[in-house]
C-alpha cells in the first residue's frame, strides 16, 4: 500500500494515515475538487464548522436521502434526532444526552462481559470470531439492555447491520430493500418488547413524545453502536495484542484515542454564505470535517475522537463500557494475543477506523 492514503475518504483504512492528518492539518483547510468537497482539518477549522448553525448533518433539499425516502427506512431516518438540526430536536438531542448520560454504566459493562463470554464459548477464538464478535457485540448488548430477548439478539445485531449496509454511499437497490425490511422487523420487534429496564426508563422520560418518534430514535441509537462501537471494541483488542494494558479506565481508552481515534470524519452541509476560520464558503458547499487531523493538529492538544459540537455523540461511555466487558471475557479465555493480532488489516465504513483479524485466514 502507499505511504499516503489516495484521499481524505481512504485515510481510515491506511496503515498509517497519520502523517497524512499533520500535513492537512498544518493547512487547516483544503479544496478537494475530485470529491467534490472541502476539507475542514485544522482544530480551528474543525471546530468552526461543528459550532456553526449554518453547516447542517444533511442539506436542506433532501433531508432524507433520495435513494430511501419513500421507503420504511426514509420514514425512520427521517425522525433521528440526529439528523435534524431544528430548535425543537436540539432540546430533545440534550434530552436523549441526558437520559444515556444517566444509564448504569456497570450494567453495560456486566452485560457485555456476559453476552462475550457465551458467545466466545461455542468456537475457538481466532482471528474470525474476533470478527463475528466485533459486528455483533456492540448492539446486542444494547439491545439486551433494552430488553431483547437473549435468543434474538444476534438477529438484532444482523438487522442493525442491514440498515447500516443500506445507508452506505455504495448500496444498490437489493442493499436498500433488505435494510428497508429489516427496519420493519426490528421497529415490530422494539415496540413488542415489555416496558422493563432500561426501555422503561426511556419510555417514563419521554413519555409526551410521539411513540414513533421514540422508537426511532431508539433504532438510532443502535444504529450509532454499530460501526463506531465496532470500532472502538476492534481497537480495543488490537492494542491488546501489542501488551498489556489497563483496559479497565476509561482515561486509558482516552490516552489511546488521543493518538488513534475510531471516528475520522462526518460531513457538513453549508445552508448559506459563510466564513469559517478565515475560509469563505458558500451556500450549498459540502464539507468533510476531519477530526482525525484535529486530533493530529500539530498546533492544538485537544482531541475530537468520538465526534463533538451540535452533534457530539452522547454515547461515549457507553462504548467504552462495552468494549471493558468484552476485553474481560477475552482475558478469561487465555487466548494467543500474539497470533491474533499477526494479521490485522483496516477494513470499514470510511469514516471508522476498524481493525478485522481474520482476513488471511483460510475458510
Amino acid at each position: 500500500m502507499s505511504a499516503w492514503p489516495e484521499h481524505a475518504l481512504a485515510a481510515a483504512g491506511h496503515p498509517d494515515p497519520y502523517p497524512y492528518y499533520r500535513a492537512l492539518a498544518r493547512e487547516g483547510w483544503r479544496r478537494d475538487e475530485a470529491l467534490g468537497l472541502w476539507m475542514a482539518a485544522s482544530r480551528r477549522a474543525v471546530a468552526a464548522v461543528l459550532g456553526s448553525s449554518v453547516c447542517r448533518v444533511r442539506p436542506a433539499s433532501a433531508p432524507v436521502p433520495a435513494a430511501i425516502a419513500a421507503s420504511p427506512l426514509g420514514e425512520v431516518f427521517g425522525r433521528w434526532l440526529r439528523m435534524n438540526d431544528g430548535e425543537a430536536h436540539a432540546g430533545l438531542r440534550a434530552a436523549v444526552a441526558a437520559s444515556l448520560a444517566a444509564l448504569s454504566l456497570g450494567e453495560a459493562t456486566d452485560a457485555a462481559r456476559r453476552l462475550a463470554r457465551t458467545f466466545l464459548a461455542t468456537d475457538a477464538v481466532d482471528g474470525r470470531r474476533l470478527d463475528d464478535l466485533v459486528d455483533f457485540l456492540p448492539v446486542a448488548t444494547l439491545a439486551a439492555l433494552l430488553g431483547w430477548p437473549e435468543a434474538a439478539l444476534a438477529d438484532a445485531a444482523e438487522g442493525i447491520a442491514r440498515v447500516c449496509r443500506a445507508l452506505s454511499a455504495d448500496a444498490d437497490d437489493a442493499a436498500r430493500e433488505r435494510g428497508a425490511e429489516a427496519c420493519l422487523a426490528l421497529t415490530a420487534e422494539l415496540t413488542g418488547l415489555p416496558a422493563t429496564g432500561w426501555l422503561r426508563r426511556w419510555r417514563a422520560e419521554f413519555a409526551g413524545l410521539d411513540d414513533a418518534v421514540l422508537c426511532a430514535n431508539l433504532l438510532g441509537v443502535l444504529f450509532q453502536s454499530r460501526d463506531a462501537g465496532a470500532g472502538l471494541l476492534s481497537a480495543g483488542i488490537a492494542w491488546r495484542c501489542l501488551g498489556e494494558w489497563d483496559h479497565g479506565y476509561p482515561a486509558e481508552w482516552r490516552a489511546r484515542l488521543l493518538q488513534d481515534p475510531v471516528l475520522h470524519h462526518t460531513r457538513r452541509f453549508v445552508e448559506e454564505d459563510v466564513v469559517l476560520a478565515g475560509q469563505p464558503l458558500r451556500a450549498g458547499d459540502q464539507v468533510l470535517v476531519l477530526l482525525a487531523a484535529a486530533a493530529h493538529d500539530p498546533a492544538a492538544e485537544a482531541c475530537m475522537d468520538f465526534g463533538r459540537g451540535r452533534h457530539g455523540c452522547p454515547g461515549e461511555a457507553l462504548a467504552l463500557a462495552t468494549a471493558h466487558g468484552a476485553l474481560d471475557a477475552l482475558e478469561a479465555c487465555r487466548p494467543d494475543w500474539r497470533a491474533l493480532g499477526g494479521g490485522i488489516v483496516f477494513q470499514g465504513p470510511p469514516n471508522v477506523r476498524m481493525r478485522r483479524f481474520g482476513a488471511g485466514e483460510s475458510k
